[in-house]
Formats: C-alpha cells, structure tokens, sequence
C-alpha cells in the first residue's frame, strides 16, 4: 500500500511540477499607490490582468501595497488562474461536478470554480477572524480580497451559470470596506454573501455531488496557495507581509471546513485516506498559530512545503 502510495504521489507530484513551472504565471503589475476607493474602482474584471497592483490604505494616509508579480504564482489579480490551481490543469473538470474529460481551462472548469469559491470564503474567514478579535485595521483589506484578487478568475464561469449575485455584492463589500469600525457593521453582508457562495457551489454541482477527485483538488489548491502565501510573507527569515501570512491562514481553515463538510463522502472511499489527510492538514495548520503573524515564523517554509506534498500523497487515493 505504501508503495503503492508513493508511487500516486511521485506521478501527481511531477504533473503538478510541471503544470506550475510557468505555464499559469502571469505578468502582474507592480503594487499600486492609490487609496482603497482607486483600488476597488481599478478592479476592472474584464480588462488586462495585474496592470493597478492593489493598495489599502492605512493609518496615517499611508497605503499597503498588495499584489506584487504575477499574482505570487497562484492568486494571479489580473484575472489569471496561478500555480496553486494546476492541479486542475490536466485532464480537464468538465461536467457536473467536476467530472468528464473536456479540455475547459482551469479558470472555467467547474473544479476550479468550486476552489476559487472557496478561496474567497478564506479571505472572508481571515477578515472576519481579525476584526472580531479587535484587528480592524487589519482585516479590512482582506474583505476586498474576494472581489479584487479571486472574483476576476471566476467571473465568466458564474456568468455561464447564471449566478450574477455574487459578483454585486462582493464589489459592494469591497467598497465599504474602509469605513468598518466593528463587526456588526458588515455581519449583514458576509452572512448574505456566504449563502451566495453557498447558491453558486451548489448551482455548479448541479444534480450530483462533488466527487473525491474534485475535493481532492480543491483541497490542494487552497493549501498549496496558503504555502505560497507563508512564502510570499517573509523576508530573511521573518514576516514582512502581514496580509500575506493571514490570506494563507485563512485558505486553511477553509480547507479545514471544506474537508469536515466532504467527510462522509471521502470516508465512504477510503477511510485511511481521510485519516490520513487529516492529520497532515493538523500539521500544516501549525504554521499559522495565532491570526496576527508571530515575531518569528514557527515553521520553516521548506518544510512546510514539504507538508503540503504529503498532503497529496494523502489525498492521491481520491486522484487514481
């Protein structure tokens, strides 16, 4: 069996190297320097990809950049899907749930549109943990994430599927999003957008349920995005980009919530494989233990990426 294992995990390993050495990076732009209304209205879904950057502003006037070359490899914010969601490259997801062998692009393939809903639900998890907690000013930028950064890759899936609601209220939350003071000032729309989510995920399922192969992938997507983002964060051995580190943190616990949703359908396959999947993704989560980076970073990056290709070979029954 283990044998067996490492063999699935070194044929799904080698796709994936070779699906991200380049061939979903885009050009991005260079971070922006204008304020969070220029920002929000820059976010042109239609236009050419990563040309504004993004920035937030800040205390005091001054502004966060955001967004930096090419999307960091797997948020490309110019509308371009990155490495994170090549594992969605070969094969194709077409069909209900996933399924079928048409050669859709990964931006347009239903498992792909499943895995960027669900990456929004990790920026809006990241932004709700902050400013629950008293972070405010942290968590503001993450409410706009969704509509600047993921929605322009999603945007002419959900279109073919009729689900246009999203799209609205998103850009909505984005451009209140600086003037939130407390919780309870966007409590309303985060609820009303995650049962938007919920209408989109279920619009794409359509009649059959999302199969192990398709939760499989979409679970690797968000954490091979939460390593990218843990990279991304740090500069000679610390946290430099706050936002970076807290975007990974919250596409884990979605991958956390998205597995304990599919639980039953996983375990009626292979329970080894859940097991398995579990207690790796509890070592992954170890690298993100408070919502505020640490001083230093708990885990190395080489090792957590490391982990995150365990989490594969744990996940690899559910691929083959």
């Amino acid at each position: 069996m283990k044998e067996q294992k490492l063999k699935l995990w070194m044929g799904v390993g080698v796709a994936t190297l070779l699906a991200s050495s380049g061939a979903w990076a885009g050009d991005g732009g260079e971070g922006g320097e204008s304020g969070h209304d220029d920002m929000v209205k820059s976010a042109d879904h239609g236009g050419e990809g990563g040309e504004s950057g993004e920035s937030y502003g800040g205390e005091g006037g001054e502004s966060q950049s955001h967004g930096g070359e090419g999307g960091e490899g797997g948020e490309n914010h110019g509308g371009a899907t990155g490495e994170a969601f090549s594992y969605f490259a070969a094969g194709g997801e077409g069909g209900e749930g996933g399924e079928g062998g048409s050669s859709t692009a990964p931006a347009l393939s239903d498992g792909a549109q499943i895995a960027m809903i669900h990456m929004m639900q990790g920026h809006l998890m990241a932004a709700r943990e902050l400013i629950k907690s008293g972070e405010v000013a942290e968590g503001r930028p993450h409410l706009t994430h969704p509509w600047i950064e993921v929605y322009p890759m999603v945007e002419s899936g959900l279109e073919a599927h009729g689900q246009n609601d999203l799209g609205k209220r998103l850009k909505a939350l984005a451009e209140k999003a600086k003037d939130v003071d407390k919780w309870s000032d966007v409590s309303a729309d985060f609820n009303a957008i995650w049962k938007s989510m919920d209408k989109a995920l279920a619009t794409i399922a359509g009649d059959q349920p999302e199969s192990p192969a398709t939760i499989a992938k979409v679970m690797l997507s968000l954490t091979k995005q939460a390593v990218l983002e843990y990279d991304e964060a740090q500069d000679d051995g610390r946290f430099v980009a706050e936002y970076e580190y807290q975007d990974g943190r919250g596409f884990v616990m979605a991958a956390r919530e998205y597995l304990e949703r599919n639980k039953a359908a996983l375990m009626k396959q292979n329970k080894e494989a859940w097991r398995d999947s579990n207690k790796v993704l509890d070592e992954l989560e170890k690298a993100w233990p408070t919502a505020v980076p640490p001083a230093q970073p708990v885990v190395k990056t080489s090792d957590l990426y490391a982990t995150q290709a365990r989490l594969e070979l744990a996940l690899s029954p559910y691929l083959y």
